[in-house]
């Protein structure tokens, strides 16, 4: 049973930091590529912030910031609101502590063969064997 996240070192933080898209969201303080440049004086704090946020099992509420969309749900002719849906942006930071929780969750299905073969939708499909993924 899986109930706790085993926490992060800075090597895993920028691995899975430079592996993430450099895209960022207008609530962002700083954008994504500044965020990989100045990495080695940020790189502390971020690994604080995921490990914290895994051991507590929460989001701090200002990590909870983003900006709502409303995009076309590809109809051609666009007559009533009800054909729009709101995409949210979410701020870079959490969308790094989700996938800091994805590649843990990921983790735990492949050791204890979990993992459905058969099923291929929203997961990576290649297997993962960078050397942080213990």
């Amino acid at each position: 049973m899986m109930d706790t996240f085993d926490l992060f070192i800075e090597t895993d933080i920028r691995q899975l930091l430079n592996m993430s898209s450099n895209a960022f969201c207008a609530v962002d303080p700083m954008p994504t590529w500044l965020v990989k440049d100045c990495l080695d004086v940020l790189i502390s704090s971020i690994t604080n912030i995921v490990n914290k946020s895994l051991s507590l099992g929460c989001f701090k509420r200002s990590m909870k910031a983003a900006l709502a969309k409303p995009l076309n749900k590809k109809i051609k002719h666009l007559q009533y609101s009800k054909q729009l849906q709101t995409c949210f942006n979410l701020t870079f930071v959490s969308k790094f502590i989700e996938k800091a929780i994805a590649f843990h969750v990921s983790k735990y299905l492949i050791n204890n063969h979990l993992n459905e073969s058969l099923q291929s939708a929203y997961k990576n499909v290649r297997p993962l064997k960078q050397p942080w993924f213990r």
